[in-house]
């Protein structure tokens, strides 16, 4: 004898038994969630290259640029800098994607005063 299930409809909703919606979790597949991070790192005050205080996050934005894109967010001097430090530690450039972030205006000459968080450069991954 062929086995039969029952639905009710209530107001739009509908009634099965536990056991067909257990059956559709059990087969659903398991999506482990994506971890991403915000890493902050401060450039130096010309945008040569990252220095060597900012190598550990760079190597680590690098190794997740392999898996999943990595989103560099600053000044465009610096975030360019970030990249092709990013590319020459094996990242791909297809996976690298900057967002420039507009400078903040200059100190007045001669008050000596640099402005860290204009050379802050943030990388996601």
């Amino acid at each position: 004898m062929p086995k039969l299930s029952t639905a009710f409809v209530i107001g739009g909703l509908a009634l099965m038994p536990l056991s067909a919606m257990a059956q559709n979790l059990a087969s659903a597949p398991t999506v482990s969630p994506t971890v991403r991070s915000d890493h902050l790192v401060f450039m130096g005050s010309d945008a040569a290259g990252v220095p060597d205080s900012a190598m550990q996050t760079v190597r680590s934005a690098a190794d997740a640029a392999r898996q999943s894109p990595v989103r560099i967010e600053g000044r465009a001097d610096y975030a360019n800098a970030v990249k092709q430090e990013l590319v020459r530690q094996g990242a791909p450039a297809g996976s690298i994607s900057i967002k420039p972030v507009p400078a903040q205006p200059l100190p007045k000459p001669g008050d000596d005063l640099s402005v860290p968080a204009d050379r802050s450069v943030i990388l996601r991954f």
